[in-house]
């Protein structure tokens, strides 16, 4: 009788060759693409189909396998067999629910072992027969074999049929399919365009990797807090969550805890860190430990030092800060009148900044256009708040007031629609002192120092929801989001523009919303609208330089720098939130402690401009926040809803052309519940790349009212953002088949620069 090693089929004639097999069971059991594949019927309870060899064969000092390519997709209850059977029972491999079975059926059913299944190692299967003894064996290449199991020969082995099988153990409506290749003869390999591809996969990413490698990475330096106040030790420093004394200063063996988890980076001492009984958790502090195999590494960017904590930059951005919470309540809309007039708030504050607060950070000299503002292109023109976060899509197809023209602030969103205004919460005007937190030292203050978690008590106008039209609204905006939300909603709104009107939604005069784009593309893009430079005649982009490329960047560059940012946080500057800086002003006032504060500060609450709001409209001199629970439980510098916005932001320029005009700007009413014109004189200057970094800066510094980040948070952070997003681009320039392709973008310093082929290149100085 043959040995069981002389029978084989390779399958490569993609037909059942009937001299070798006959098909078992029901189902589907064919060659194609030269392998067999398998499909045991639906909905049929346990059902199968097979391959069964005609002949008997002789497994003794002889083996028989066969090759199981791994499925993408393997379904519960879908079984897969390698048998020898003859009339005393069966030997059996099995795929079964992930793992890999060994059994005999001589007696009844014995499982003998089993392992959970790899697609990598467990490839090829084999039955082998010697001196007596048989084999249960598998491999990742059919020629190293690891042995599952091993035993006496359970019975005759001179007289066996093979088969291949599929069955599945329940009725199903797919039961997926089953894989066989190279029965018996040799591993032929992949095809050679298979093999091809897969060695310059390996290389592109070997070359990124080399790019990643190639970077320089940065020393780390923090401003030295931790050690400039030796007899007040850590009073420069996050420590919200952690135990503090009764002035609120940090206890340094519970903050020596924290610093002991950062230097040894044992996930077990993070889990040891000295909290109060129940405190708020930390915030992630272990997120810029972990490697990333695109982008820069999370360690390889840095920010500068922060301000020291008895800098006059660090007072004067304070200064700015008293002044953003008395002026959450201003609508931006009336700034210029708001400037104007003797006495107001926002007089005296634009006063004390370019007074008392010279180097609180901001354009200099202060007026009603630039108050408050960011500092980078874009920022300081128009509204205060940037077009994406206003503007809805015109599509003359839906009815007028529901997103038919764009003062009406719905944004395009697939078949749905994502509405610009939001649920605030209620004002001063309505709250009086009430509106804002923490602003009692023992009672909240100190007990949220402590980990005392305030959050959900956010006191909300259900009246209507509004647009942004305040500082107030802003901090809002940003105190419930994932940052990436609104970037997002940029990106749709640009994708979903039509030709034509920005403003009215004209079907005499309007494009095909979401066809016809108002928004080009960046030049580099080689599927460029038609008719424009660049056109590709006969494509479309979508899984490259398409939709979904630029919605995956942006998700993908969100988290990358968020771990950049978190190692600043938590690895390198460690720097306290406003919040505390203002319990350590606080202490001071009201005697408990002494702290190096600057001069200016004390003196602006004591008989200076913010003498008249501290403590008589608080009871004390603590900054008011605009969330119950204040700050998050992580370290201020930098900032993450900066940091990630910058990033976003440089994705954005980098897709589109930044160039294009925004056109029909809107600013928000004062009460918030309609959008009107902005007939300014810059009005026909707003452009995508500016208003993009005008949303940039409008996520970062709407946590500046919130009372939960400094000025120099937001001016430090959108930079490191971009910085990761070029690293991310210049990785991916390297991946695409497509002829010329390449990003191109002004940074926030101004200067252009373009991505190519691994290689980022100044194109224009800043």
């Amino acid at each position: 009788m043959a040995k069981a090693h002389t029978f084989s089929d390779n399958f490569n004639d993609n037909t059942m060759d009937t001299s070798k097999w006959s098909v078992s069971g029901s189902g589907e059991a064919r060659e194609t693409n030269q392998r067999l594949e398998l499909k045991p019927p639906p909905h049929t309870n346990d059902a199968f189909v097979g391959y069964r060899s005609l002949s008997t064969y002789d497994l003794t000092s002889s083996s028989v396998k066969v090759e199981v390519p791994p499925a993408l997709s393997i379904p519960a209850g879908l079984y897969t067999h390698l048998i020898a059977s003859s009339s005393a029972g069966t030997l059996r491999i099995i795929r079964a629910n992930g793992e890999m079975q060994c059994r005999h059926t001589v007696g009844g059913t014995i499982i003998l072992a089993r392992v959970p299944y790899s697609p990598v190692h467990h490839r090829w299967w084999q039955l082998r027969e010697s001196a007596g003894i048989t084999y249960w064996e598998v491999s990742g290449d059919g020629q190293r074999w690891t042995t599952l199991f091993s035993m006496s020969n359970p019975m005759d082995l001179t007289a066996v049929r093979f088969e291949l099988q599929a069955n599945a153990t329940d009725p199903m409506p797919a039961p997926g399919v089953t894989i066989f290749d190279s029965f018996n003869t040799p591993a032929s390999g992949p095809a050679r365009r298979v093999e091809e591809r897969r060695l310059s996969a390996q290389a592109t990413r070997e070359r990124a990797a080399e790019l990643a490698a190639r970077r320089y990475h940065s020393e780390h330096a923090n401003n030295n807090d931790e050690v400039n106040y030796p007899d007040r030790p850590f009073i420069g420093n996050y420590s919200k969550g952690l135990k503090h004394c009764s002035c609120g200063d940090p206890e340094p063996i519970s903050y020596g805890t924290l610093l002991r988890a950062l230097e040894s980076r044992a996930p077990s001492d993070f889990e040891s860190i000295n909290q109060p009984e129940g405190a708020k958790k930390l915030t992630n502090p272990q997120a810029g430990l972990a490697f990333d195999v695109a982008g820069p590494d999370a360690q390889a960017l840095t920010q500068p030092p922060a301000p020291r904590f008895d800098s006059a930059q660090t007072a004067a951005e304070m200064g700015e800060l008293y002044w953003m919470a008395l002026a959450r309540d201003v609508p931006f809309i009336n700034y210029a009148t708001e400037a104007g007039t003797a006495g107001s708030i926002l007089a005296r504050a634009i006063s004390s900044l370019n007074t008392e607060f010279p180097l609180f950070g901001g354009t200099a000299p202060v007026t009603a256009q630039n108050v408050f503002r960011g500092i980078y292109p874009g920022e300081q023109a128009g509204p205060y708040v940037s077009q994406f976060l206003l503007k809805g899509n015109v599509d003359p197809r839906k009815p007028d007031g529901q997103g038919r023209d764009a003062a009406e602030g719905y944004i395009t969103f697939g078949s749905q629609v994502i509405d610009q205004r939001q649920w605030t919460v209620k004002g001063f005007p309505q709250l009086g002192a009430a509106a804002d937190y923490l602003t009692r030292f023992t009672e909240d203050w100190l007990p949220v120092q402590d980990g005392r978690d305030d959050r959900g008590a956010d006191q909300f106008d259900l009246t209507q929801r509004r647009f942004i039209r305040n500082l107030r609204d802003g901090a809002n905006f940003v105190h419930f989001d994932q940052v990436v939300n609104v970037w997002w909603n940029a990106a749709f709104y640009l994708l979903s523009e039509p030709r034509g009107n920005q403003n009215l939604g004209n079907a005499a005069g309007t494009g095909r919303p979401q066809v016809d784009m108002e928004f080009s593309f960046n030049a580099g893009n080689p599927y460029d609208p038609p008719g424009t430079t660049g056109d590709a005649r006969r494509q479309v982009g979508f899984a490259t330089f398409g939709p979904v490329h630029l919605l995956q960047v942006l998700i993908e560059v969100a988290g990358r720098t968020g771990r950049a940012v978190w190692w600043q946080k938590w690895g390198v500057h460690r720097r306290l939130r406003p919040e505390e800086y203002g319990g350590r002003v606080d202490s001071q006032f009201n005697n408990r402690r002494t702290y190096p504060l600057h001069t200016s500060i004390i003196t602006s609450l004591s008989t200076g401009g913010l003498a008249p709001y501290f403590p008589e409209r608080y009871g004390s001199y603590l900054l008011p926040q605009a969330y119950p629970e204040g700050c998050p439980t992580h370290p201020s510098y930098g900032a993450g809803h900066a940091s990630i916005s910058g990033a976003c932001a440089t994705i954005l320029k980098a897709f589109f052309d930044e160039r294009a005009l925004i056109e029909a700007p809107v600013i928000s009413s004062a009460d918030g519940l309609s959008l009107v014109p902005y007939t300014g004189t810059d009005a026909g200057q707003l452009t995508v790349g500016g208003e993009l970094n005008k949303l940039a800066g409008n996520i970062a510094i709407f946590r500046n009212a919130a009372g939960v980040h400094w000025r120099s948070d937001y001016t430090e952070s959108l930079p490191l953002g971009e910085a990761v997003a070029i690293g991310l681009l210049q990785e991916m320039s390297i991946t695409f088949n497509e002829d010329d392709a390449f990003f191109q973008l002004t940074k926030f310093d101004g200067s252009t620069i373009r991505i190519y082929d691994g290689i980022v290149e100044q194109i224009s100085p800043a």
